[in-house]
């Protein structure tokens, strides 16, 4: 029956109004999600009968697929809501695999009403009826007023949840996962924008990249007092996408909202998605912050496919996945040339080819500050960029002051970016102020507990700091975590050759060469450990391997000079540091505290070497 027709229902202590979406307890409001409000109208209006679970989900999440979970989630809200029935049993039975019953005797349209005025009154009606309907309506608008004025009383005292989990969005086709998972990190990224709020970083959110997962055990182990959960389908060029924010305290739906769109509108849809979040996280947001969850996006919707794919394949961190992230970014900027972050992630991928030496340094990072800098042209307030210019600023220029401007530029922008706070942390170890940097990779680690690269370069802190019990200690948790994350193995390695454990060492270094295959910097590092351990038949070989390498991709000098220094040949060793100059090899910036230089130090064209790095006093 529809809502003109029954304007409300009466169960108990409770009157529904669904066309003014309002449900009352003894005339005051009770607070409940769209949806659940959405649930209670079926339910009640079908009172005494099972409703299946299908015609549940057709009759408040139409035209959408959407797990089991959603449903069970906003009947436990429900419950909640209502709590016990007066007879002692709960108003929603669960009628297993099949549906549920709203089991309470319920009352509509007139005799409903009547019952909310006084008994007095209710007799005196009866022989008034010409009046009838007027006087319904009169008492009906005075209920929903004294409601209405309850409700606003109330909402300011709403709570405003001060961190959230945004888990990635779920999706049943995996040709899709690339517009699921670029839709989770650009919401991510947008709310982590504003000010009064933490929200969990990607890296630490896709680690519960499982359709099964709990959201309130995500949330209780994310430390998130609320979390999002959102699902993608997509239909040729239509979408569907359902997001929910749940009360990770209470165990409740807070809020859901289904969205309908084309390919086209995916810009716009994230948008309007973040907006909404923000709004039921029922934050307070100034102008600016208002304006930026609106920003940082292109009206192209091809341009901002191609972004969100290339994200998706930036995040595999490998080296062919980092180049069709070149390739995404590329058309991205060429469908749009004035789409900052497309530039912005043009930069990142530059940056990280030439960190882990996959291109020379020569090839990789003026590409990076050149679309870095481009990206600030089109939005100077874009932190990942003003970050990346500083890394570059770093390893490559050697320009010890613009660095440290640009990094405390990005926090400055952006507090909460952990990267930045990571990058920021290498700086300041590698130009002589460890007390500080290792405060900033705590502060990053804070933001982002569960980052695998920051948790490493914890134990990088240790290594060169020459702690190196510490250092084992946790980058060990860090294997333990993924066994195969190689840069964990790759310092795990390290920090067991400085305390003589050379087996150990170059067992990490076996596991680490099975994931990232044909690694000029492991390559080295074996090398190394082969010589300084007396295997100098091994570390010769590991030299013929790095120069059938050079051959086919860049292979860094600095690597081979160290090869060259554990084999006690230190003539060569320099001269190939030399050539590492030539080549502005990044690994330069650790010459002072790279322990494995130890031997040379006190040669003079050692020490010239490190002077030509201008490090700052």
């Amino acid at each position: 029956m529809s809502a003109e027709k029954q304007p409300l229902f009466r169960f108990g202590d409770f009157a529904l109004l669904p066309s003014e979406r309002l449900l009352l307890r003894n005339g005051r409001p009770v607070a409940l999600t769209g949806k659940a409000f959405d649930l209670l109208v079926v339910l009640v209006r079908n009172s005494g009968h099972l409703v299946s679970k299908d015609d549940l989900f057709q009759a408040v999440w139409p035209g959408l697929v959407i797990e089991e979970v959603n449903l069970s989630v906003n009947v436990s809200a429900l419950r909640k809501a209502l709590a016990e029935a007066p007879d002692g049993n709960g108003w929603i039975e669960t009628v297993p695999k099949r549906g549920y019953r709203f089991s309470a005797p319920v009352e509509a349209g007139e005799a409903a009403l009547a019952q909310l005025v006084q008994p007095s009154l209710a007799e005196r009606w009866r022989g008034f009826a010409p009046r009838r309907a007027l006087l319904i309506g009169l008492v009906a608008v005075a209920v929903i007023g004294v409601a209405l004025a309850w409700r606003a009383r109330i909402e300011p005292d709403a709570r405003a949840f001060s961190s959230v989990a945004v888990l990635p969005f779920a999706t049943d086709n995996a040709a899709e996962d690339f517009i699921a998972d670029g839709l989770t990190e650009s919401v991510i990224n947008s709310l982590s924008l504003l000010h009064g709020l933490r929200v969990t970083p990607r890296a630490t959110a896709f680690r519960y990249k499982r359709p099964e997962i709990d959201p309130q055990r995500a949330g209780h182990e994310l430390g998130a007092e609320a979390v999002v959960t959102g699902r993608l389908a997509q239909h040729d060029n239509s979408l569907s996408i359902q997001v929910d924010l749940v009360d990770v305290a209470h165990g409740s739906q807070v809020w859901g909202s289904s969205y309908e769109g084309n390919t086209a509108e995916l810009s716009h849809l994230r948008t309007r998605i973040a907006q909404d979040i923000a709004r039921n996280l029922n934050l307070v947001l100034n102008s600016e912050e208002q304006r930026s969850l609106a920003q940082r996006t292109t009206d192209n919707a091809d341009a901002f496919r191609a972004y969100l794919q290339a994200r998706y394949f930036w995040n595999q961190r490998s080296e062919s996945g980092l180049k069709r992230a070149i390739e995404g970014f590329q058309r991205a900027t060429e469908l749009d040339p004035r789409f900052a972050l497309a530039y912005s992630g043009l930069s990142d991928s530059y940056t990280t080819l030439g960190y882990l030496s996959y291109l020379a340094p020569t090839d990789a990072f003026p590409l990076a500050k050149q679309y870095a800098r481009k990206a600030l042209e089109l939005d100077s307030s874009l932190a990942e960029a003003h970050a990346s210019l500083g890394y570059v600023k770093f390893y490559f220029d050697w320009d010890w002051t613009g660095a440290d401007s640009e990094f405390r530029e990005a926090i400055t922008l952006n507090p909460r970016y952990p990267t930045t706070h990571q990058w920021y942390s290498v700086f300041l170890l590698a130009t002589g102020r460890p007390q500080e940097g290792m405060r900033e990779i705590q502060i990053a680690q804070e933001y982002d507990p569960l980052s695998l690269p920051i948790s490493t370069d914890l134990g990088f802190h240790y290594y060169y700091n020459r702690q190196y019990d510490q250092a084992i200690k946790q980058l060990r948790n860090v294997v333990e975590m993924r066994s195969d994350f190689a840069l964990a193995r790759l310092w795990l390695g390290r920090s067991l050759q400085q305390v003589g454990r050379y087996e150990e060492a170059l067992t990490e270094f076996t596991r680490a060469e099975s994931a990232f295959q044909e690694w000029p910097v492991l390559l080295a590092a074996r090398g190394f450990v082969d010589g300084t351990s007396g295997r100098t038949i091994e570390a010769r070989a590991v030299l013929g391997e790095m120069e059938s390498l050079s051959k086919r991709k860049f292979v860094t000098s600095y690597g081979v000079a160290l090869v060259y220094a554990g084999v006690g040949e230190n003539d060569t060793a320099l001269t190939w540091l030399g050539k590492a100059f030539d080549e502005r090899s990044h690994w330069l910036v650790w010459l002072r505290l790279d322990p494995r230089w130890d031997n040379l130090r006190l040669d003079p064209r050692f020490s010239a070497l490190v002077s030509r790095m201008k490090f700052p006093t």
